[in-house]
């Protein structure tokens, strides 16, 4: 099966309730899911910006739109017909439009919230510590 790694607008209440609802469908699908929030070291480190949510699919990265429809390949059953649509241009057309349209005014409709970044690894210092066996000041 599949690895997919999903990353999201940590600061998005929209977005987090989206991954939420990813997270179980992927679940419940038995779909291997890693998620990360797109202000991640590794989401910088990709280049990814804050417009849309992106899914990871073996490495390829599906964006916005596309993203949410190749999610709909884990939602339920009266959800998962949207997927099949995905390749209809003319409502191809109306996903990339009305998700555009709410990525733009998502945190004015949905409001924001405290983004859950992951801890930064701590930098070592470079600096040597003194043996706290070594009394200080005698030779």
């Amino acid at each position: 099966m599949a690895q997919w790694t999903l990353y999201y607008d940590g600061g998005c209440n929209l977005c987090h309730t989206s991954k939420l609802k990813i997270e179980k469908w992927a679940e419940q699908a038995q779909q291997p899911l890693n998620v990360d929030v797109l202000q991640s070291d590794e989401g910088i480190r990709k280049g990814y910006s804050l417009e849309g949510m992106i899914l990871e699919i073996d490495g390829k990265p599906h964006i916005g739109y596309d993203a949410w429809l190749e999610s709909m390949k884990v939602s339920p059953w009266y959800l998962r017909g949207i997927y099949g649509l995905r390749n209809v241009q003319p409502i191809r057309w109306c996903f990339k439009v009305g998700y555009g349209f709410v990525a733009k005014y998502r945190l004015m409709m949905f409001g924001t919230r405290t983004c859950p970044i992951p801890p930064r690894k701590p930098v070592e210092p470079s600096v040597e510590e003194p043996d706290q066996n070594e009394k200080v000041g005698q030779p």
